[in-house]
């Protein structure tokens, strides 16, 4: 079953071959026992991509083997803490502070690509107060962007948090899909979408909101709530 139409196809090689310059590796976690229907879906977008660029490599693992499930364990994505779901999640090997919860799918596969073209080309894209900022961030955080597919607003959100991930290894930006992961979405109170959560290293909420900002408002919430 593919995932890509041929016009797509066609499209993202055309993005590709003009904009990769170096190999993006991602680390992706299936969950064939618990969300076996989106699994296969994200295996299959994977096997795509990978047909169509040299430039893009997926290493695929089954959470619930023992060699996924130490990974998880060492990238420290909270399996099992909120529900019983593993994947799909997506982690990138150069950035594994850059992660998705659930297919990056709808509106969120946008900021996959960027995400992709970012990481290959060794660039962010931010205002530069916004990056002054988030560059002095000292200790741990993370940043979950709790989103939907049908979301027009959630992208801007989930773009923001990688780029500041990118930026500050101190900085951990995790967009979480709601509906996949209705337990981490249930223990958060997210009742509309974007909703963003930062916490500490320990999973404390520092701050929390609803709605997009700009990144330099974002930017600010982050360091306020930290002065706290």
């Amino acid at each position: 079953m593919a995932v890509l139409s041929d016009s797509d196809k066609k499209e993202l090689k055309k993005i590709f071959d003009e904009s990769l310059k170096d190999l993006v590796e991602i680390e992706l976690f299936l969950d064939e026992k618990n969300n076996k229907e989106t699994s296969d879906i994200a295996k299959e977008l994977a096997q795509e991509m990978m047909e169509l660029t040299d430039k893009i490599k997926f290493y695929i693992y089954d959470s619930w083997s023992k060699e996924g499930e130490e990974k998880l364990k060492q990238y420290n994505l909270l399996i099992d803490t909120y529900g019983n779901r593993r994947g799909p999640i997506y982690v990138f090997k150069k950035y594994p502070n850059i992660v998705f919860y659930g297919l990056p799918a709808g509106e969120e596969f946008p900021v996959f690509l960027e995400d992709i073209i970012h990481i290959s080309t060794n660039h962010f894209h931010v205002s530069a107060a916004a990056a002054t900022k988030i560059a002095k961030v000292q200790q741990p955080i993370g940043i979950y962007v709790f989103v939907t597919p049908t979301c027009p607003y959630c992208p801007m959100m989930t773009h923001a948090s990688h780029q500041f991930a990118m930026i500050n290894k101190n900085v951990r930006g995790i967009m979480i899909e709601s509906t996949e992961f209705p337990e981490f979405a249930e223990n958060y109170s997210v009742y509309a979408v974007p909703r963003i959560v930062i916490v500490n290293q320990n999973r404390d909420t520092l701050t929390e909101w609803e709605g997009a900002i700009p990144d330099g408002m974002f930017a600010d919430k982050i360091v306020k709530a930290l002065e706290k």
